[in-house]
């Protein structure tokens, strides 16, 4: 008995619902009530907000426990509920990877050198604004110094010292006192020196560091201290890679060792597999679970097949298993590459015909092409997660399988342990009654991907045609 139901029943599942059952039911509610799925509908963030709620403290077993013998006041997470679409946005695995893929660093990284970088751009929106004072004040340079006292315009009038008035005239000018010119900001570096080095004047910068400004702007645009700190956060990343990889490895090694350190018969044999489907069954029904199973398993199975052949035939096997290898990372690389880039000229598009306006930028229009956006933002983002993930893991199984230290014999083992495990996670599926449970980021990646596949098909058919007809015409 339970003292409060309100949770399961936001799920619609039963107090003794196992942590599967639980995930399953928030995946399909996350979707029906997302409010990128129900516009119009005031109660949807409401409802999402409350499944959200629900699954954040019936996910936790220490949570769980606290409320099913308290109820929902004992049940507050120790940072308090997070934000739902801060946790629905928990995309590519959530934590729940950590174990095989430690953390994606990806965002991080990007995040980390923007910042680095762009102090270089506000810097240049800063000389510009300054540039644009500096042509300001040539402009007044140009049309002459303040009027004088007792002096106007031609034809004007101005008060005396008397009090009385004087006219100006083309015919009877008054001559100005002559007085210094007046020195207006800039006008002199305008006048003698380049743009670049006015907007370093302005600056009041040093000679020095002036012709640092200059070799700097040489080196790519980046100032000394930029490079440093680029420098000293690829020294930072580096280590944390190494340390990434070192941990994973003592982790799968632990992992393979319930086979490895057996009799390795068929009974231990089924066992082990078995465990690891039951594995499977839970990361399956993550964020992009199935996504990150699949490279998960191709990488081990790729490493470990290669290490294998490489113990036969004097290695020639494997030679080629490697140049296999190579050849699959080239293709990976391009297609991350390529996906950025249809991204970024989607991103482009939209913000052409947001730009130019009309009657055919609709609402609907507007909402079609954040859809499309989303996705293919999303299917980018995931395209480096992946390359990041097998990348390490490549390391991992390296240092799992060549570590000289262990007799060749155990990394034999190990090599087959990972082909065992590898082939389970590289075939995950769900089953029909899951099938429909993606994500809603998922939906818009796979959705705008299948849209990208058809524009591309449809361009290359009319690009055969044309070809044809150029044939005919030809003969």
């Amino acid at each position: 008995m339970v003292a409060d139901t309100s949770y399961y029943d936001a799920l619609g599942v039963p107090p003794t619902a196992t942590q599967i059952e639980i995930k399953k039911a928030y995946r399909k509610l996350a979707i029906t009530t997302h409010p990128d799925k129900n516009p119009g509908d005031e109660t949807a963030h409401a409802r999402f907000q409350a499944i959200g709620e629900a699954y954040q403290v019936l996910s936790d077993d220490d949570l769980r426990k606290r409320y099913d013998k308290f109820g929902k006041e004992d049940a507050v997470p120790g940072g308090g509920f997070e934000d739902p679409s801060e946790f629905f946005s928990m995309i590519f695995g959530g934590s729940a990877f950590v174990d095989l893929i430690g953390e994606i660093s990806l965002m991080k990284d990007l995040t980390t050198t923007m910042d680095i970088t762009m102090q270089q751009m506000e810097e240049d929106e800063l000389a510009a604004s300054a540039e644009e004072k500096l042509h300001l004040h040539e402009e007044e340079a140009k049309t002459g110094a303040a009027p004088t006292e007792g002096t106007t315009a031609e034809g004007a009038t101005a008060p005396t010292a008397e009090g009385t008035t004087a006219t100006a005239t083309a015919a009877a000018p008054q001559e100005p006192e002559k007085t210094p010119p007046r020195r207006y900001l800039g006008q002199q570096a305008i006048m003698d020196k380049s743009e670049e080095e006015a907007r370093m004047e302005a600056a009041g910068l040093s000679p020095e560091e002036k012709e640092l400004r200059k070799k700097e702007k040489k080196k790519g645009g980046l100032t000394k201290e930029q490079q440093d700190r680029l420098a000293a956060y690829e020294l930072e990343r580096k280590k944390a890679r190494e340390e990434r990889v070192n941990t994973l490895a003592a982790k799968l090694v632990d992992k393979i060792s319930v086979w490895t350190e057996t009799d390795k018969s068929p009974d231990v044999t089924h066992a082990f597999e078995e465990k690891i489907r039951l594995e499977v069954e839970n990361l399956k029904m993550e964020s992009f679970g199935l996504e990150i199973l699949h490279a998960i398993g191709a990488t081990y199975v790729q490493k470990s097949t290669s290490f294998l052949k490489s113990q036969k035939f004097l290695g020639i096997s494997g030679f080629f298993s490697r140049l296999k290898d190579k050849g699959t990372l080239a293709k990976e690389t391009w297609t991350t590459i390529s996906t950025a880039i249809d991204a970024q000229m989607t991103m482009e598009e939209m913000a052409k015909m947001e730009e130019r306006g009309g009657e055919e930028w609709t609402d609907e229009k507007k909402a079609e092409y954040e859809k499309k956006v989303t996705g293919k933002i999303l299917a980018a983002a995931w395209r480096g997660s992946k390359f990041e993930i097998q990348s390490v893991l490549r390391d991992v199984c390296d240092q799992v399988l060549s570590d000289k230290r262990i007799k060749l014999e155990k990394r034999v083992e190990r090599a087959h342990a990972l082909v065992l495990a590898g082939n389970i996670y590289a075939k995950a599926e769900r089953d029909p009654e899951e099938e429909g449970d993606y994500m809603a980021f998922e939906q818009l990646m796979t959705e705008a991907m299948q849209k990208k596949g058809k524009e591309e098909k449809k361009k290359n058919k009319h690009k055969s045609k044309h070809e044809d007809e150029d044939e005919l015409h030809a003969e």
